[in-house]
């Protein structure tokens, strides 16, 4: 396991080859296996495979252009009538960690694409997919078979670990 921990990175080309249905279920399998406050699963997800679609999203969103070339999204959003008191964005969060690393997992390359707490952002794919008030966008996880051939980026600084106290 760890090892796809360390081999994710964020992938923004694509090549047109399109995601097995298998692939699809098990890293959708993946986003609602990962934890939530109290248990609530307040997290839902939308696959976006439609090219008109992506290029509405990309006209919404200015960081989301490589949707363009992918053959799929999956917009993660999280009910604010479910969620556990404050904790949306951390549940939603988790889910979108798992696509990430199950879409490795398989093969693939991805890209979260953030959306909450950017609130013109937000309102734009909120109205673009037509969501109710309750149903908040949380991100967009683009995927597809990566056309990057650079390796992941060694994220090991042990200049950020502490132990015990702050020194």
């Amino acid at each position: 396991m760890m090892d796809i921990l360390l081999e994710r990175k964020s992938v923004r080309k694509y090549t047109n080859e399109d995601i097995k249905q298998c692939d699809l279920e098990y890293i959708l399998r993946a986003a609602m296996s990962a934890p939530t406050a109290k248990n609530t699963r307040c997290y839902s997800f939308l696959v976006i495979k439609d090219k008109e679609t992506h290029k509405k999203i990309a006209a919404a969103h200015q960081f989301s252009q490589m949707i363009l070339q992918a053959p799929l999204a999956i917009l993660v959003v999280g009910d604010q009538e479910k969620a556990y008191k404050n904790y949306l964005p951390q549940d939603c969060a988790a889910a979108t960690q798992n696509i990430l690393i199950a879409a490795t997992s398989r093969g693939y390359g991805s890209v979260w694409c953030g959306v909450y707490s950017d609130e013109e952002r937000s309102k734009a794919i909120e109205k673009l997919f037509d969501l109710p008030k309750n149903i908040k966008a949380f991100s967009i996880v683009v995927i597809g078979k990566s056309a990057d051939n650079s390796h992941p980026k060694n994220g090991w600084d042990p200049e950020k670990i502490k132990y015990e106290v702050w020194k």
